[in-house]
């Protein structure tokens, strides 16, 4: 085996450090996405509430 092999252990010592730093960057964007979704929550109430008030006052008599 040359310098520029690896063995079987080393490549899957590898393999398993990948796996933990992509499941580390799912986790992450998986709570940005939790975030977001609050976020975009608030603006579609906020914006239904809106609409609610604009027909409430378009309904009142003149």
């Amino acid at each position: 085996m040359t310098a520029g092999e690896l063995t079987l252990g080393a490549v899957l010592a590898r393999l398993e450090e990948r796996e933990r730093e992509i499941a580390a960057q799912a986790e992450a964007v998986r709570e940005k996405i939790a975030e977001l979704t609050a976020l975009l929550e608030g603006y579609d109430s906020a914006a239904e509430e809106i609409r609610i008030t604009r027909k409430t006052l378009l309904e009142l008599p003149e």
